[in-house]
Formats: structure tokens, C-alpha cells, sequence
């Protein structure tokens, strides 16, 4: 036995990982988002702040000069998302535009990507919860129908453990 080698397994590589990515505006000609991803047994597993070259589209937020420390660089964020996203199914509210602000790498390491808000629309249906197919639902909204505490904070960590909260609801009504 002491002669084998194990390789270590990456703890998400069964789990869901929920993540949200939020814009913090421009800083000089970088655009700064703020990305998060929470595990299905609650840990934020990582928070960052990172520098992108290629603006997307800003969704206003809190100002990028107030940030306590320098965000990090994208070609180092692709990194550490490649292997923290690996095997993992990928959790997000409104899964294109959220999943398009990911780093290729991180959804091409990832077993799936998945939609909440979709969910969420399929859920309500099969309990008979009166929600419209034709007005646009906030995770807040969404949250509201579950009976889950809505959000007071735009941070994407928070914003991922409700996105965890959310599901899991789901998942025990469904």
C-alpha cells in the first residue's frame, strides 16, 4: 500500500460550486469585477477582485478606486478558476450572462454549467408558486418566493451563498 500514489482529489471535483461575478466599474482602462464561488456546504471558497483588459458589460456597483488592495491580474485569476472550477458543475443565476464573464479555462475544466434562474422558473411551475414567465425575476425576487431572507449587500460572495441557498431549496421542494 505505501508504495501506491494517490493523487490528492480536488474537494469540488463532485460538488456544485454557485458563482456570481459582479462589475465594479472601470479603473483607468481596466475594467474590475469581483468574482465568487461558494461550495455546497457554505464555505466561500474564494472571493477575488480582477483586472480585465476586455471591458464587459458594466453593471454599476461600488467604485473599483475604493478597493482596499490591487485587483489581481487575469491572466493569474485563469489560473487559480481553472482549478478550482475542475469537475465541478457550475452554479449561476442567468447562466449565460454570468457564465460568459468566466475565464475560458474554468468553464472548459468544469463538468456543466447550470441555471438557477431557469430552475427557479421550472420549480415554481411544478408547485403551482404564481410567478410571471414574461416579467424578468431578481435573485431577490426569487428568493422572496422561496421564503429565504433576500439580499441586503451586492457582494458577489453573498450573492453566491444565496445562489447556494436558492438551490438547495430546490432541490427539497423539487
Amino acid at each position: 500500500m505505501f508504495g501506491r500514489r494517490y493523487r490528492r482529489r480536488n474537494a469540488a471535483a463532485t460538488d456544485h460550486l454557485y458563482f456570481v461575478v459582479r462589475s465594479l466599474g472601470v479603473q483607468g482602462r481596466d475594467h474590475v469585477l469581483q468574482y465568487a464561488f461558494a461550495d455546497d456546504r457554505g464555505n466561500v471558497v474564494m472571493s477575488a477582485f480582477v483586472r480585465s483588459q476586455a471591458p464587459a458589460a458594466i453593471m454599476f456597483g461600488a467604485r473599483a478606486e475604493d478597493l482596499a488592495m490591487e485587483p489581481l491580474d487575469a491572466d493569474a485569476f485563469d489560473h487559480i478558476a481553472t482549478r478550482l472550477c475542475g469537475g465541478a458543475t457550475l452554479v449561476g443565476y442567468q447562466r449565460v450572462l454570468q457564465g460568459g464573464l468566466l475565464p475560458y479555462g474554468a468553464v472548459r475544466s468544469a463538468a456543466g454549467v447550470e441555471c438557477a434562474w431557469r430552475r427557479f422558473q421550472q420549480t415554481a411551475r411544478r408547485i403551482g408558486l404564481e410567478v410571471s414567465a414574461h416579467e424578468p425575476l431578481t435573485l431577490n425576487d426569487c428568493l422572496a418566493y422561496a421564503g429565504l431572507p433576500v439580499l441586503q449587500s451586492e457582494d458577489a460572495a453573498m450573492r453566491a451563498l444565496a445562489i447556494r441557498g436558492l438551490w438547495r431549496w430546490m432541490d427539497e421542494v423539487g
